[in-house]
């Protein structure tokens, strides 16, 4: 995962050889892929834009990093994306989720209180169709710690007490170079592809254990406030 400032993001792909800004290259991080308002200006203004209808404003010298899968050879598949919104003295003031089904479907989801141990910390009901073996209307429970020299998220899924599926995301901090985006290039050369084939494998493997089925167009009202909706499919959004 690549994590950007967004202020920075075209002048670091311009002196990064491997990697680009809204066009195709080795490695890539194109504004489509994520929040978009229809709003001018990139990924920024329109994710400040949807802050401002949380009711969250911030000031102008906000700062926001993009913690994301970026695309390989112009293919990409994000199931989550972070931003995290810092002050000018660098500290987090709220970390915002960006999850993405297989249809392509967006759902953000802010996380604005961090817990004693530092983590970021929301359990808030998913109202999103982001797997046919998992409820829409079960909950998220996200744990997101702060970028550092290592870093750890958790998010799980919850039916009331019950914890149902455990997820989970750890690294450790490299520099960004063209040297590392070659070898990374050669390291992981279908990282997008594995991602998107692995979901499918496991969802097989689950749907042979006859592990109870929810089709999209089912609990339609667990489905809310949905960015990109699928243009065949029926859904609650704004």
């Amino acid at each position: 995962m690549l994590c950007i400032d967004l202020q920075d993001l075209p002048h670091i792909a311009k002196k990064t050889m491997g990697l680009s800004h809204n066009r195709w290259n080795l490695f890539s991080i194109d504004d489509t892929d994520h929040i978009n308002l229809k709003l001018p200006g990139g990924i920024a203004p329109n994710l400040l834009a949807w802050l401002e209808k949380q009711g969250k404003t911030y000031p102008p010298d906000t700062s926001l990093h993009l913690v994301t899968f970026p695309r390989v050879l112009g293919y990409g598949f994000n199931p989550v994306s972070f931003y995290f919104i810092r002050s000018r003295e660098e500290k987090i003031l709220a970390v915002v989720a960006e999850v993405v089904n297989t249809f392509r479907e967006m759902k953000l989801y802010l996380v604005d209180a961090c817990d004693p141990h530092g983590m970021w910390h929301r359990r808030v009901a998913k109202n999103f169709y982001v797997s046919p073996f998992s409820d829409p209307g079960l909950e998220f429970d996200f744990k997101i710690g702060a970028p550092g020299a290592k870093w750890h998220v958790s998010i799980d899924v919850y039916e009331k007490a019950q914890r149902v599926l455990h997820s989970s995301i750890t690294g450790e901090v490299r520099s960004l170079s063209s040297r590392r985006i070659f070898w990374y290039f050669f390291k992981y050369p279908f990282l997008s592809l594995r991602i998107i084939g692995l979901i499918h494998w496991h969802a097989f493997l689950l749907w042979k254990k006859k592990i109870p089925f929810f089709q999209k167009h089912h609990r339609q009202e667990a489905q809310c406030d949905v960015l990109r909706p699928h243009p065949k499919k029926n859904n609650n959004h704004d």
